[in-house]
């Protein structure tokens, strides 16, 4: 007896197409649905994503190419039920929206960790060893009299701002290549003691290294203990929609004079405004950010941090890796099966909306 029952339809929408995911792990998304692949260079407007989705039940895509899924497109798209994201984040996302119509979203929350966490000891590195500064001036681009005198890390002690996958995988690096005692804070503990600079004053969790399994003894401390204690920060949590900066000018405050700090989360966790000032006074000595920040938009009023080394933007390339680039293709690929299959894995902040549950 032959099922007349309609098979899933999935659209994948990326810069590369289809070839975005590797043959094989295309082979198993087509196994289970119909598989229609969209290349496009920048994101889909309003009207290219009605006529692109509209028959969508899942859809694929990448944080380049991704529409605004608001009300009016969701309304849209009667059919969709699942969204399969190439990202770990998904701050561009309104989850509480997308979950009252009945859509599932499922992120990539494990395919760049080792590259994002080794891009922060890179940036770390770099504005110990001056290494940007040094290349520049060896081209000429800056005076043979700007100083190219760093530091050591080992020793030296890392607060860690945001304690997930990432953050645990830098402390690990940290301490496991330099000795670095490590003090970290997380926004969801509930319960930390207040960071003092002796030794052995606060208390300690021990982690472990997802690669080595070397166990570190790691300080679990309030934001401004960390930021009263620590030779070098290194900012990796989450972003939430429409909330502060994680390093408001009060938090900014407690920074110790001479630290450096590494931002591999969202350029938005930090006040850059409120940062400045402590850059060009000293009580800062580097800021490092994956992103750009400081540049032509504000009309070269931060040449000088630029210049000077002060300021080192990697324009969102902590994950760009050989490595990551084929472990993405095949996780995403497996994200959108599962979705297709009705078992989703890596869902992210779905409720059952209650007119589907009573059905």
């Amino acid at each position: 007896m032959t099922s007349n029952r309609r098979r899933v339809r999935v659209v994948v929408v990326s810069v590369q197409g289809q070839t975005s995911i590797p043959a094989p792990a295309r082979r198993s998304i087509e196994a289970v649905a119909d598989v229609t692949y969209v290349a496009r260079p920048d994101r889909l407007s309003p009207g290219d994503a009605r006529r692109v989705l509209r028959d969508a039940d899942i859809v694929a895509v990448t944080p380049k190419v991704a529409p605004r899924f608001d009300r009016d497109l969701l309304r849209s798209l009667p059919r969709l039920r699942g969204l399969a994201l190439y990202a770990t984040g998904y701050d561009l996302l309104d989850l509480d929206l997308l979950s009252r119509h009945g859509v599932r979203v499922c992120s990539l929350p494990h395919y760049s960790t080792e590259a994002v966490a080794q891009h922060a000891l890179a940036l770390l590195l770099a504005l110990a060893c001056r290494v940007h500064l040094a290349n520049d001036r060896s081209r000429g681009l800056v005076p043979d009299t700007v100083s190219l005198r760093g530091f050591e890390l080992a020793g030296r002690s890392l607060g860690v701002i945001g304690f997930g996958r990432i953050g645990r995988r830098v402390a690990a690096l940290a301490a496991g290549a330099f000795q670095m005692p490590v003090l970290a804070y997380d926004r969801r503990w509930h319960t930390v003691a207040p960071a003092s600079p002796a030794p052995g004053s606060t208390p300690a969790t021990t982690v472990t290294s997802s690669s080595h399994g070397s166990p570190i003894t790691v300080a679990r401390v309030d934001l401004h203990g960390l930021l009263d204690a620590c030779d070098t920060l290194v900012l990796c949590c989450s972003r939430d929609p429409g909330a502060p900066p994680v390093l408001g000018p009060a938090e900014l405050r407690h920074i110790r004079h001479g630290a450096v700090l590494v931002n591999v989360g969202r350029p938005e966790l930090v006040d850059h405004q409120a940062l400045v000032p402590l850059l060009r006074s000293g009580k800062l000595r580097g800021y490092a950010v994956d992103d750009v920040v400081f540049g032509p938009g504000d009309g070269e009023v931060h040449t000088d941090l630029l210049r000077e080394g002060r300021v080192l933007q990697t324009g969102h390339s902590a994950w760009w890796r050989d490595e990551v680039l084929e472990r993405g293709g095949r996780m995403w690929a497996e994200v959108i099966r599962r979705l297709a299959l009705d078992d989703p894995v890596d869902v992210v902040g779905f409720a059952v909306p209650a007119e589907k549950a009573a059905g």
